[in-house]
């Protein structure tokens, strides 16, 4: 008897959870939605979304965030530790309150009126509409954000800029910037100008477990390791080595990422930086629920560092937020998309299947293979004795290179060989499943039609 070996489809998380007002316990998190914590005020509605960033209004803010707590307690990043008094000075923490619900992300100060986050923070994912900047409000300046009144800064936002680089659909460009009506005297985060390997943190507000009920008070920090290109278009798609780094504590995968640390820093140990660190990622996406046996993935900063640098040198000045900014004021990275895999299909001693490059992003290059492995289980009797043993059957049914235009999709077709089509009549006229992955593809298990 022959049984197809079925392979799981790695699934992209963004690191938010989102609930509406009056819910006790937060909404499981959709696919793809902006970071979000369980807040269950309506009076925390009005006076958030109201007020200006006044002493008044952070006293209110921190009020209204306390009073919403189940349990009280300094929890966060999973399997991480509480950030002490003055480290990560350049943190900040980011709310944006939007009708019924209200979203939590994390962020670091890249200029006194800049706080840099994730796209997905900033827009609708599902629209790609640009979020109000009059919803959000950005502490700074402590690494909790239940800190007396004084011994942290709150800001209101004037206005949102989510890098034009941002694909939604594949996380490609995953950054948005946020202007702060009132300059933080944090310190900017040093921005890393070439990729690192090895020894890395993560910090951020976000859940120590999945689903969790209480809000995070206390910022969390925790090691991980940065992973090669290869490892992570493998194990962490949807993955871009161009634009993305991943990283996974090996090899005890205690620690990882998790719902509220959108936007967060990856850092790696730099001694002449503030805080002694370095930021070289900025928190995207995770695999389903936070597993910490799978990758973290973040936006690499070095792709999008002049992009920051641009916006923070145009805004230096603090245009008001009604002032309208020329078209390309500031000059977006050009990142590769990302290839993803539509019908398949196998006839007349060929394969055939479609690759399409999203609309949103830039070329997309690199290789696709489609293959398939079965596990064949072979059945002896012996002696009277029935011994079962297994069999992995590999086969490679096509090789792609592609570069694909944005919005554009393109057809492969392969000769199947001998060796392949005895193989694939073995297994009968039933669904078949085959996997397509490689380089700058989003790995994906296809039902093979035949």
């Amino acid at each position: 008897m022959i049984n197809r070996l079925k392979r799981s489809r790695h699934d992209g998380q963004v690191l938010g959870r989102t609930v509406n007002w009056g819910l006790d316990l937060p909404g499981r998190l959709a696919r793809v939605t902006r970071s979000s914590a369980p807040l269950r005020a309506a009076a925390a509605v009005a006076v958030l979304a109201a007020t200006a960033a006044t002493p008044s209004a952070a006293g209110a803010t921190r009020h209204a965030l306390r009073a919403l707590l189940r349990h009280p307690g300094h929890v966060a990043v999973i399997g991480g530790q509480s950030a002490g008094p003055g480290t990560f000075p350049w943190m900040a923490y980011v709310l944006d309150f939007r009708g019924g619900e209200v979203g939590q992300c994390s962020g670091t100060v890249v200029a006194p009126n800049l706080v840099l986050t994730a796209g997905h923070c900033a827009e609708n994912t599902q629209t790609g509409v640009v979020n109000e900047a009059s919803g959000y409000r950005v502490m700074t300046g402590n690494v909790d954000w239940a800190a007396p009144e004084g011994e942290l800064q709150t800001s209101a936002v004037t206005r949102v800029i989510v890098c034009s680089c941002f694909d939604r659909h594949t996380l490609v460009g995953d950054v948005a910037l946020l202007q702060l009506s009132t300059p933080t005297t944090a310190p900017p985060v040093t921005l890393a100008s070439v990729p690192h390997a090895g020894a890395a943190l993560l910090a951020g507000w976000g859940e120590t477990r999945f689903n969790q009920n209480a809000l995070v008070e206390r910022l969390q920090w925790a090691p991980t390791a940065v992973q090669r290109a290869e490892w992570c278009e493998r194990e962490a798609a949807p993955f871009s080595p161009t634009s993305d780094v991943c990283a996974i504590d090996s090899p005890s995968r205690q620690t990882g990422a998790c719902n509220g640390d959108s936007g967060g820093p990856l850092l790696v140990a730099e001694p002449s930086a503030a805080g002694g660190l370095a930021q070289i990622g900025v928190a995207s996406h995770v695999s389903n629920e936070c597993a910490t046996t799978r990758p973290s993935v973040f936006t690499r900063v070095d792709a999008i560092s002049a992009w920051i640098r641009g916006w923070a040198q145009a805004l230096a000045t603090s245009p008001p937020a009604s002032a309208s900014l020329p078209p390309g004021l500031v000059a977006a990275p050009v990142l590769p998309g990302i290839a993803s895999a539509r019908s398949l299909r196998v006839g007349h001693g060929a394969i055939s299947f479609v690759l399409a490059c999203d609309g949103e992003g830039g070329v997309c290059n690199g290789d696709a293979h489609a293959s398939i492995v079965v596990r064949e289980e072979l059945i002896a009797r012996r002696r009277g004795r029935q011994t079962v043993s297994t069999r992995i059957l590999r086969a490679s049914l096509a090789n792609a290179v592609f570069g694909i235009a944005p919005g554009a999709s393109v057809t492969f077709r392969a000769t199947l060989s001998a060796q392949d089509q005895t193989l694939l009549s073995r297994l009968g006229a039933g669904p078949l499943d085959v996997l397509l992955a490689g380089r700058g593809i989003i790995p994906r298990v296809v039902a093979l039609t035949r």
